[in-house]
């Protein structure tokens, strides 16, 4: 199983929402890194086929997905990131709602829902209403939809959001396990769940792709890159100013600047060890 990108660019108005993007996805975790306005929802809407494209192609195993049509769409488990729908409904009636949207056989289904409520843990909590649930609780039933029909291909939108820590950790380990034998598309403000989970990041800028590879290799990347120094907010600005964007840090000693680039302040330390894709993302975001 295969999902090939090339050249993909989308604008709205005189915006460029995207790129020029080429990727090839084999079966494992890819994190999409990027800020609001990257290019992931974007990105997102034209491989689940919701969006039109003006140029480049989207190939599943070598053949277009506008030719493949319903066939492909099948093959696309998509959990969106906007909570709040069919909050009238229960857990178990949403998945089977979904499943007939879905257009999946009746066959099999009442086990195949049983199951997923079992792994993503609200089978006690089935017949409750989606809008009494907590934001986790709402997100792994979105999870579980998307998981409906066992898709190949799983696109997840901000998974994590809105909720708590703990929450999240469970999360990510209902979606490391869901990767097995998929393709998984992981987008995410929470550079945490990324580190954790993805085989591969994908760094996202203005619509570009600027930068992928494994996340060790990422961060063998920059290094020499970085350096810090205590410093005051207003000294932390002075530097910003003149360095660029940096990441105040609070710790136990006080509070730290970090900045990361080719161009460094000679007065500030290396940073030899606990650097991690944040500061990747800062790197490459101010040097394109």
């Amino acid at each position: 199983m295969k999902l090939t990108v090339s050249d993909l660019t989308k604008s709205y108005g005189k915006t460029l929402a995207l790129d020029g993007f080429s990727y090839e996805f084999t079966p494992g975790i890819y994190g999409i890194l990027g800020a609001n306005g990257a290019g992931k929802s974007t990105l997102f809407g034209l491989l689940t086929d919701t969006l039109r494209r003006e140029g480049g192609q989207i190939l599943w195993d070598g053949t277009d997905i506008l030719k493949l049509g319903g066939r492909y769409r099948a093959k696309v488990g998509f959990m969106p990131q906007t909570q709040g729908y069919y909050s009238q409904m229960s857990a178990r009636e949403f998945l089977y709602y979904m499943a007939q949207v879905k257009g999946l056989p009746r066959r099999g289904l009442r086990g195949q829902v049983e199951a997923l409520l079992t792994a993503v843990d609200l089978l006690e909590a089935a017949d409750r209403r989606l809008g009494h649930f907590s934001g986790g609780m709402r997100q792994r039933a979105l999870l579980a939809q998307a998981m409906l029909g066992e898709p190949e291909l799983l696109i997840l939108d901000e998974p994590t959001a809105g909720v708590d820590p703990r929450e999240r950790i469970r999360i990510r380990g209902y979606i490391a396990q869901a990767a097995q034998k998929r393709i998984v598309l992981l987008a995410t403000h929470v550079v945490a769940d990324v580190e954790c989970a993805a085989n591969q990041v994908l760094l996202l800028h203005r619509g570009r792709l600027v930068k992928a590879g494994t996340p060790e290799s990422l961060l063998a990347s920059i290094q020499g890159k970085a350096a810090q120094r205590p410093c005051t907010p207003e000294e932390a600005a002075a530097y910003q100013a003149r360095f660029g964007f940096g990441n105040l840090l609070q710790r136990r000693e006080g509070q730290v600047l970090r900045l990361v680039g080719d161009r460094l302040p000679p007065d500030f330390q290396p940073v030899e060890e606990g650097l991690g894709l944040e500061d990747v993302y800062l790197y490459y975001s101010q040097s394109t």
